[in-house]
C-alpha cells in the first residue's frame, strides 16, 4: 500500500482551536504545525544518579524557523505502567501517543519517565522544569501540566505545591489530598474521569475537583459515562482541548 506523505496526511486533519490572544481566550481556527519525530531523549542528572530523570522532548517542526518566538510548554506525567529505565515506554500511551498519531504539535512537550517503583516527586520535577526553561524557547507564563492515573495524582500534587509555575492543570483519572488545594485559587483546571473506573474511582477525582472549586479554582470536569480507567484517549482527543491549552496564560 502506498503511504501518503506527511504533508498530505496533515492536510486531512480537522482544524483545532487556538487562542488568538492568550490573555483574552478568543479562539480562531488553527492547524498545529508538524512534530519533529522521533522525540529527543534527554537526561536530567548523571546516569544512575539519585533524583535524575530521563525525558522526551517534542518540538514543533518549525521550532527553529523563528528564533525570537517563545512557545507554550506542556509537561506530561505518565501512569504507573510506564515507569522504569526505558524512556521509550513513555511514548506508548497518553499525550505522547496522541501527538505521534496526529503528527503535529502547537507547543513544546516534555515527558519525563518516573523510575521503576517510584512515584512522581516534585523535588525531581522542579529541576526538570528549570532545565527545560533554560534549554528551550518557551514562554514561562504558558506552562500547562497534565498527567494520567499516577500522573493525574502527580498533576494535582505538583500543581498544588507550586501553582506559581503553571498556567493550567489537566489531571486525568487522578486523585490526591483535598486539603492541599487551597493554593489553587484562580487556577484553570480541566479534569477528566470515567464513571466506570475501577482502578482510580471517580470519587477520588470528584473529591479533588470539589475541593479545588471550593478554593476558587476555575474548574471544568468531564465525566465519561461507561468509561473505565482509560479515560485519557478520549480526554486527549477532545477537539476543544488544544485551544483550551493554548489559551491559558498566567
Amino acid at each position: 500500500m502506498r503511504l501518503l506523505p506527511l504533508v498530505c496526511l496533515l492536510a486531512l486533519l480537522p482544524p483545532v482551536l487556538a487562542a488568538d490572544n492568550p490573555g483574552k481566550g478568543k479562539a480562531t481556527a488553527f492547524v498545529a504545525p508538524a512534530t519533529k519525530l522521533p522525540p529527543t531523549v534527554k537526561r536530567l542528572g548523571e546516569p544512575g544518579a539519585k533524583g535524575g530523570l530521563d525525558y522526551l522532548v517534542y518540538l514543533p517542526a518549525d521550532y527553529d524557523q523563528d528564533k525570537a518566538k517563545r512557545w507554550p510548554l506542556v509537561v506530561f506525567l505518565h501512569g504507573a505502567g510506564e515507569r522504569g529505565t526505558d524512556v521509550q515506554l513513555v511514548r506508548k500511551t497518553g499525550l505522547t501517543q496522541t501527538l505521534e498519531r496526529r503528527g503535529a504539535t502547537a507547543y513544546v512537550l516534555i515527558a519525563p519517565q518516573c523510575p521503576a517503583g517510584g512515584w512522581w516527586d516534585t523535588a525531581a520535577l522542579d529541576p526538570l522544569l528549570d532545565q527545560t526553561l533554560a534549554d528551550y524557547r518557551v514562554d514561562k507564563q504558558r506552562v500547562v501540566l497534565t498527567g494520567l492515573s499516577m500522573g493525574g495524582f502527580g498533576t494535582w500534587k505538583w500543581g498544588a505545591e507550586h501553582p506559581e509555575r503553571f498556567a493550567a492543570l489537566i489531571p486525568i483519572c487522578g486523585g490526591g489530598k483535598p486539603d492541599t488545594v487551597a493554593s489553587l485559587k484562580g487556577m484553570p483546571i480541566w479534569g477528566f474521569h470515567g464513571d466506570a473506573d475501577n482502578a482510580v474511582k471517580l470519587g477520588l477525582g470528584q473529591t479533588m475537583v470539589d475541593a479545588a472549586k471550593k478554593a476558587g479554582a476555575e474548574i471544568k470536569f468531564t465525566i465519561y459515562p461507561g468509561v473505565g480507567h482509560n479515560s485519557w484517549d478520549k480526554a486527549y482527543g477532545e477537539p476543544e482541548l488544544e485551544g483550551w491549552i493554548l489559551g491559558k496564560k498566567k
